[in-house]
């Protein structure tokens, strides 16, 4: 691919930063929603509950969308994205509210499946570690969208011009890819001496006659998803980026709240809690991106079982701010490299033409440990106390390192350069 796959790389990795750009901010702009619709924070909060409704149905689905026309389900639903957020800021009522928001969790988990689908068939085509730079983007969006947003907020922009403006960075991020993809397709047809000539369907391969009837090989070679890629394989994959993505929404659900009754911190201290583990998050992928190819991917995944662990157990039994906080940075850092390399062995191990669904299942899986974590840290908080609560989850991490251990889908070694 040379110049025209590093422009796709690109492309990618800036819809990665415009999906966090508006995840980032739209915590610092739900007050103003609320302030300009008038209505109470449990309306709100029961129209919130349309982004998970919306979310997982897409996610589901996209995966086969994403096999059939391939990469270019990502502009596609970048546009639906940067449509849905934009609309966000300008409806009349909750109801309408509700409706945007659904769209907004539609179009924001197929963009998880597109993008991860799209990174997997661009580290195959250029045989280069993508999914650790690409997943830093989002974290470190969020980390800078969120104070310009609040600034913004205090500058007088009303919810109508900060979702306009993030809708329109989306839209063009969509742009961007649609135009990279064209490129790269016009550059192969002329490589390959096809432009201008009408396109041939590909030729189904036909069995050998000499194999027919030997059945599947020994380390289930041909699997569910193509590939090496079984249904268990799969599902052990997602079950281990579910239990990293539950830890993940511990800390941004729960350590300002821990940060502030449990250690006296201030507001804005607290809001540190969640911002010092995103901003380790994306410090940790871009570290992983640059060294991560000297380690395989079993150690990554252990390291990150154990950083999880430690960290938000000593962000839970930590005396005094500044060490829960390092708890927190320390368990963001560490855990950085576990759902890109989780997906970069799926992405490896099924065939192209079922990779879309095998994203799919993964991302899917995983949303479910993200969803769980909130109501699971709270049920376990009111029986307790979060201190403890806090403990608890951090043993979690264990069983990710455990399951990198046991699960062969690690134990490949992929010959790829950073």
């Amino acid at each position: 691919m040379g110049r025209r796959g590093d422009r796709r790389v690109v492309g990618v990795i800036a819809a990665a930063a415009s999906w966090g750009v508006f995840w980032g901010g739209w915590a610092a702009l739900l007050p103003a929603i609320l302030e300009r619709l008038s209505t109470s924070e449990r309306e709100l909060g029961l129209a919130l509950l349309a982004i998970p409704a919306g979310a997982l149905p897409a996610m589901v689905g996209s995966g086969r969308l994403a096999d059939r026309i391939g990469q270019a389900l990502l502009p596609i639903v970048l546009v639906g994205f940067g449509g849905a957020t934009a609309v966000v800021g300008l409806v009349p009522s909750v109801p309408w509210l509700t409706v945007a928001l659904l769209m907004v969790g539609a179009t924001s988990g197929a963009i998880e499946v597109a993008l991860n689908t799209t990174t997997a068939a661009l580290e195959e085509a250029t045989g280069a570690r993508l999914f650790n730079k690409v997943h830093a983007a989002t974290p470190l969006a969020m980390v800078v969208a969120a104070p310009v947003v609040g600034a913004a907020r205090q500058a007088g922009a009303g919810p109508a011009v900060i979702s306009g403006v993030i809708g329109l960075l989306v839209l063009g991020t969509a742009l961007l890819n649609l135009r990279f993809q064209r490129d790269t397709e016009k550059a192969e047809k002329v490589l390959s001496g096809t432009a201008g000539r009408p396109k041939r369907r590909e030729a189904t391969a036909k069995p050998d006659p000499g194999q027919a009837n030997q059945g599947p090989k020994q380390g289930n070679t041909v699997g569910a998803f193509g590939g090496s890629l079984t249904k268990g394989t799969l599902l052990l994959l997602g079950g281990v980026a579910a239990v990293v993505l539950l830890l993940e929404n511990a800390v941004e659900q729960w350590s300002a709240l821990h940060l502030e009754r449990g250690l006296g911190a201030t507001p804005l201290v607290g809001s540190l809690g969640p911002a010092s583990y995103m901003a380790a998050l994306a410090l940790g992928r871009v570290l992983a991106q640059t060294f991560g190819a000297r380690l395989p991917d079993r150690v990554l995944v252990v390291i990150a079982g154990v950083s999880g662990c430690a960290g938000l157990g000593l962000a839970a039994v930590a005396p005094v701010v500044p060490l829960a906080l390092l708890g927190f940075a320390m368990a963001g850092c560490g855990m950085a490299a576990a759902v890109p390399t989780i997906l970069a062995v799926a992405g490896r191990l099924a065939a192209p033409t079922s990779r879309g669904r095998a994203m799919s299942a993964i991302t899917t899986t995983a949303y479910l440990g993200f969803l769980s974590s909130p109501v699971l840290v709270g049920a376990l908080a009111s029986a307790i106390n979060l201190r403890t609560a806090l403990m608890v989850v951090a043993a979690l991490g264990l069983i990710v390192s455990f399951a990198a251990v046991q699960i062969r889908a690690f134990h490949t070694h992929p010959e790829q350069r950073s």
